[in-house]
């Protein structure tokens, strides 16, 4: 969902979609109206707020409720409209592409190995692909699909590169089809480490509520959790792959997509369903909320993710790392994302 703690990414959870008390159809904002979503929600500055008005990035590493999660939030001021914004991240390969988005693809309505027809494995994931036993192991795996890669390709022959990314693949491929028709809870839980949290837990624990929380969005917080149940009108949602670089490893991750109009505003969701390394879950939101003469509009992001290298003696210092790799990521992210959107 980076990935820099990109969107793997994924991925997004925002800020409310008005000022308190706003509801969220009272949108569009007038201009002055950022600072007032803005200010009590990240603690901004006036002068934080003046560079944003400015076209700056506004980045912020927010509290977490527990040491194993990273917070970021980011905002920048765009030259573009509603409908160009969906546009624009409905067109998900060509929105993400970056220098740290080595591969990207996105799932059909039926999920199938063709649709990962761009991904190559590196020789590190090859190599833990045929090491990888339940309680030690370099990829995030369950153990069903440990003993498959140990046993069914053919390691140390000439068809041992080929027959490992069709592995993965088809891996992939069950994982979409498994989160589609059952959720998070019908997914088997990672087996690479003792003491991992399943995936359904870590997920929900992103729900709790926080201080900084998309307040007007409850029912979009349901259906994530709750998919496939229940529906939400409006919604246009999707799964996609991508490959991205991330700390000393590239992470392959599927993310669940979805975007939702409401009142003038966009809100574009992104749902970790799987990733390879780094992360138990991740869950993040972005806003995209246009001024009153539709000049122009703000596009906030939130990102909270559960890290699993977060933990042991040197965490709080890992924890340190993690968040200015992540504040940094962010920066750049959305300064590329205002070059996409303003992009004619």
């Amino acid at each position: 969902m980076t990935r820099v703690l990109i969107v793997p990414a994924a991925a997004l959870f925002l800020i409310a979609a008005g000022p308190a008390g706003v509801p969220p159809g009272a949108l569009p904002l007038a201009p002055a109206d950022a600072a007032a979503v803005l200010r009590p929600y990240v603690r901004a500055t006036d002068a934080e707020l003046r560079r944003l008005d400015r076209g700056g990035v506004l980045t912020k590493t927010l509290d977490s409720p527990d040491g194993h999660e990273v917070t970021s939030f980011g905002a920048i001021r765009v030259a573009c409209s509603a409908a160009t914004f969906t546009t624009r991240v409905r067109d998900i390969e060509r929105f993400k592409a970056s220098e740290y988005v080595l591969q990207i693809g996105r799932f059909g309505a039926a999920p199938a190995a063709d649709d990962l027809s761009g991904l190559t494995l590196d020789v590190t994931d090859r190599e833990a692909m045929r090491a990888c036993r339940p309680g030690s192991c370099g990829l995030r795996l369950p153990a069903t699909a440990m003993e498959h890669f140990r046993t069914a390709i053919p390691w140390g022959t000439p068809d041992e590169t080929a027959a490992a990314a069709a592995a993965m693949r088809q891996f992939l491929t069950g994982e979409a089809k498994t989160y589609l028709s059952r959720g998070s809870p019908g997914l088997p839980d990672y087996a690479d480490r003792a003491g991992t949290t399943p995936r359904a837990a870590a997920f929900r624990l992103l729900l709790r509520p926080v201080e900084f929380r998309a307040e007007s969005q409850p029912e979009l917080f349901r259906w994530l959790d709750e998919f496939p149940g229940g529906a939400i009108d409006g919604a246009d949602s999707f799964l996609y792959w991508s490959r991205e670089k991330f700390g000393l490893k590239p992470t392959i991750s599927i993310s669940h997509a979805v975007l939702v109009q409401r009142g003038g505003a966009v809100i574009f969701g992104s749902k970790q369903v799987f990733a390879s390394h780094y992360f138990e879950s991740s869950l993040g939101m972005a806003l995209f909320v246009p001024v009153a003469d539709g000049s122009h509009g703000y596009v906030t992001y939130l990102n909270r993710s559960r890290v699993d290298t977060l933990r042991g003696l040197l965490a709080p210092i890992a924890r340190l790392v993690a968040a200015k790799r992540a504040r940094d990521g962010l920066e750049r992210m959305l300064s590329g994302v205002k070059v996409k959107l303003e992009k004619t």
